[in-house]
């Protein structure tokens, strides 16, 4: 990816440990000027490897902040609109957060937007939550019914349902990806390149050639008891406890395919989730045990050294599980570089102008002040 003088301004929503976000600063184009999330611990996992610009509250407790904006970023809470889950989609406070996307759209007005969730989106409460989704994304300001004097701004959508292995993350994890460019720039919003279709990246490639050292961090082992150990070692490579006979000790029922299912070591592995009961941790296909967190976090994408955080806790089952959170909820990196890069290709092309590096950083250090109204009007009667 060629490089370019300058980056975009982009402003991250509930950008949780920074998946999107690393992602996008990988293509060399964009710098992250402000983000935002309520998980106290993705927080501080954000703050140790991406920056200190993270604001840690309530979405719904913020301004918008006062920052130069070309790109937003979103990943709203998509349980909600998941098939493994409820489905409820607008019925609940999470399904209904896409409500502020619609306002920082509004207020921040930038050249365009990338939003993940679910594919289940395009289905909950039989198409009407994607209906209202897409008017809020294509007509932010009408949506909120912002008292602006000036036109209000539009967007031109694109939505795709992408298996980020196409995009290089060696996992199949189907995610909608909605693209909006505002429309006085007369673009349209690329298409998601898929690099990696056909010749997907494998949990070989990820987790065997490349050997986690024992002592990496967020690498947990020893987490399962005998009975679960024992389970694992009648199923085989790819399978799940399906395999077990009914009546046999170690049977157990399930819902969903991936319960006690171990990796196939020359595929992508299976969604890596970020919560749920036992069995549903993902398993190891070369040992017996659940895969630790540094593993899920290679077959996300992430990098080893980037560390998550989990605070103080009663023990190391607590850590585990917060961590995993972390990493079952992020947009894997490498997917969201592939689809940023092509957004920023898109607005090169049209020439919408990057900012100087002394502009993005400013913007980042007065991120923490930006979307609180009395911090701000103290900044200002400062003459900063």
């Amino acid at each position: 990816m060629a490089r370019v003088a300058g980056r975009y301004a982009a402003v991250s929503m509930f950008s949780g440990s920074g998946g999107m976000d690393l992602g996008a600063e990988q293509t060399k184009r964009v710098r992250v000027v402000w983000a935002n999330d309520i998980e106290p611990w993705a927080v501080e996992t954000y703050k140790r490897n991406l920056g200190r610009y993270i604001v840690a509250e309530d979405i719904a407790d913020l301004e918008v902040p006062d920052v130069p904006c070309d790109i937003l970023l979103a990943g709203p809470p998509c349980q909600d609109y998941s098939t493994l889950w409820n489905h409820d989609g607008l019925k609940t406070a999470r399904g209904n957060l896409f409500r502020h996307v619609a306002r920082f759209l509004d207020a921040l007005r930038p050249a365009a937007f990338v939003l993940e969730n679910v594919p289940g989106l395009l289905s909950a409460n039989h198409g009407a939550a994607w209906t209202l989704v897409r008017h809020a994304l294509r007509s932010p300001s009408s949506f909120v019914t912002s008292p602006r004097e000036a036109p209000g701004v539009r967007y031109d959508l694109s939505a795709q349902v992408i298996d980020m292995a196409d995009l290089g993350v060696p996992q199949n994890r189907e995610r909608l990806i909605v693209i909006g460019v505002r429309r006085d720039l007369r673009i349209r919003p690329p298409m998601i390149p898929e690099p990696f279709a056909g010749h997907h990246r494998t949990v070989a490639d990820a987790l065997d050639r490349d050997p986690i050292p024992d002592d990496a961090p967020n690498h947990e082992r020893g987490l399962d008891s005998p009975e679960v150990v024992k389970r694992l070692k009648l199923i085989p490579p790819g399978a799940n406890y399906e395999v077990i006979p009914q009546g046999h000790p170690s049977a157990v029922k399930g819902l969903i395919s991936h319960v006690y299912r171990r990796l196939d070591p020359n595929k992508p592995a299976y969604t890596m989730i970020s919560g749920g009961g036992g069995g549903t941790h993902g398993y190891h296909h070369a040992e017996p045990r659940r895969l630790s967190n540094r593993e899920k976090a290679r077959l996300q994408g992430f990098p080893d050294d980037f560390v998550f955080e989990h605070g103080p806790v009663r023990n190391r089952a607590s850590a585990y599980a917060r961590v995993r959170r972390q990493i079952g909820n992020a947009v894997p990196p490498p997917a969201a570089k592939e689809i940023v890069g092509a957004l920023t290709q898109v607005l090169l092309a049209a020439g919408v102008p990057p900012r100087k590096a002394d502009e993005l950083a400013a913007a980042r250090r007065n991120a923490g002040t930006a979307s609180h109204p009395e911090r701000l009007a103290e900044r200002r009667a400062a003459g900063q």
